[in-house]
């Protein structure tokens, strides 16, 4: 059997090339899977140093815990914390050490498996990765599904041919919309203002783009493969599983393979912009991750938590979470009265301690019902309009304490007067911001204004609503300092 040469061995390049490629990614590696311990890291370039821990890490994260298919390959992600090494617990101790925004590594994996005759197990087991600082799911999902099946079958020089391509493109200027070549493939990406911005529909033209150019808001969920399928059994809780997002509850996300639980991960994530990410979100979590025993355990999970996983572990582990949701297809009337077969994990659904306070979509909700039994592309239309639907939502949560934020910016005259002392936002208050509710109320449906009361409440005691506060006084002192000059 002929097989592919499949290393970086002999990939050199200049040192600026090299800055040039780490401003988009710290790396490519590949991982293959050794009898002894598994999957291992086998190459890296550029080399990055990494303690022994963060180099497991990346090696389990890099491939499924259980394969459902016998040949072929699948895309996922990771996300893993950066942690300071030991001395002399250093993997290529003297590569440069890798630089995060957030203090996280994401990881973009596509795992191939290969029957090989020459191989003890009878198949070849070797994942390609993307490294990166940036959180663009859309962007590096797409870059390492070319890559992955290229790599496999061409070798080294496909590797080579991607950093060079990366090397050349221009910096990655939040806001922008730049082109970039990729192994004969132009995408046009559109960069977000900020991590937390909501990305809209883009302002690319279609005459400007060629017939195999891509387009893409780089922070959002690839579109495909459509979402539906993922949440087809659970959309008539999708309102309440939109609450626990926004509402800070951690959820365990189940899935039968790393593929959907990184893409449900991703998917929600996008959900909860503009407001800021306050917990920790894991699109494929395993129990080799140096953070395991922190984040799960018996104690209450932590606040905002999205972890994704696959193995069965975790359904007992984490029986005591309040949120499990389980991703799949709804059985048949036929399926469910047939003997089942053996199902790995929770079933398909939503368990929950939630109780809903806004009404659904009815009208969305025939929609998507609709589109669960039509073609490729309904399915596609509808999942798109469903994230517009929660983004919506997420902004009309927003406009009351926007509202009631405009009564706490001091007035020009109160700024002037008070020049010896920065101008600053009023102190926020929880009495006056519900008596502006009441006044105004919420575009949100809600059930009633009990419920509309108890949300808010519930709301203003988030994480995420201290984080939100922070971000809009450093905005407004900004602005009142730049009048007093």
């Amino acid at each position: 059997m002929h097989r592919t040469r499949l290393s970086l061995d002999g990939l050199l390049m200049s040192p600026e090339r090299v800055a040039k490629l780490r401003r988009w990614t710290m790396g490519l590696a590949t991982v293959n899977f050794d009898l002894e311990v598994g999957p291992k890291i086998t190459s890296i370039y550029p080399p990055l140093s990494l303690s022994h821990a963060e180099a497991q890490n990346i090696a389990f994260s890099s491939f499924p815990d259980s394969s459902h298919f016998d040949e072929g390959s699948r895309t996922h992600s990771f996300r893993i914390r950066l942690r300071s090494p030991t001395e002399g617990d250093v993997w290529d101790g003297d590569a440069p050490r890798p630089k995060t925004i957030d203090g996280f590594i994401y990881g973009f994996s596509c795992f191939t498996r290969t029957k090989d005759a020459s191989s003890k197990r009878g198949y070849q087991q070797t994942s390609t990765v993307i490294l990166t600082h940036l959180a663009y799911p859309s962007l590096f999902y797409t870059l390492i599904s070319k890559l992955g099946p290229s790599f496999m079958n061409h070798g080294g020089p496909m590797l080579e041919a991607a950093c060079h391509n990366i090397s050349s493109w221009p910096d990655p200027i939040p806001g922008t919309n730049v082109e970039l070549g990729f192994l004969g493939t132009v995408v046009h990406a559109e960069i977000p203002e900020a991590i937390e911005t909501q990305q809209a529909m883009s302002a690319v033209l279609p005459a400007q783009m060629g017939e195999s150019d891509i387009q893409m808001l780089v922070s959002v969920c690839p579109k495909e493969p459509p979402m539906l399928d993922l949440l087809d059994a659970v959309v008539s809780h999708l309102w309440s599983i939109w609450e626990c997002i926004v509402l800070s509850e951690p959820m365990l996300v189940f899935g039968l393979s790393p593929a959907a639980t990184s893409f449900a991960v991703w998917w929600f994530r996008d959900l909860l912009r503009p407001i800021p990410l306050s917990g920790d979100f894991r699109p494929f979590f395993t129990i080799h991750d140096a953070d395991h025993t922190s984040l799960v355990n018996p104690r209450p999970p932590q606040a905002g938590l999205l972890l994704g996983v696959t193995n069965p572990y975790f359904e007992r582990a984490c029986k005591h979470w309040p949120h499990v949701l389980s991703l799949g297809q709804e059985p048949s009337p036929r399926e469910k009265g047939e003997k089942s077969a053996i199902v790995i994990g929770p079933a398909p659904g939503w368990r929950t301690t939630h109780k809903r306070y806004t009404s659904r979509d009815h009208a969305l909700m025939k929609r998507l019902e609709h589109a669960r039994n039509g073609s490729e592309q309904d399915k596609l239309r509808a999942s798109e309009a469903l994230r517009q639907h929660f983004s919506s939502r997420t902004t009309a949560l927003l406009v009351p304490l926007q509202r009631y934020l405009q009564s706490l910016i001091p007035t020009p005259s109160e700024s002037r007067s008070n020049l010896t002392v920065p101008g600053r936002l009023k102190p926020f208050s929880d009495t006056a911001f519900f008596a502006s509710l009441k006044a105004h109320g919420s575009p949100l449906p809600f059930k009633s204004n009990a419920k509309q009361r108890e949300f808010y409440e519930r709301w203003l005691r988030t994480p995420a609503f201290g984080l939100w506060l922070a971000r809009q006084e450093e905005v407004v002192q900004g602005v009142l300092n730049g009048m007093m000059k």
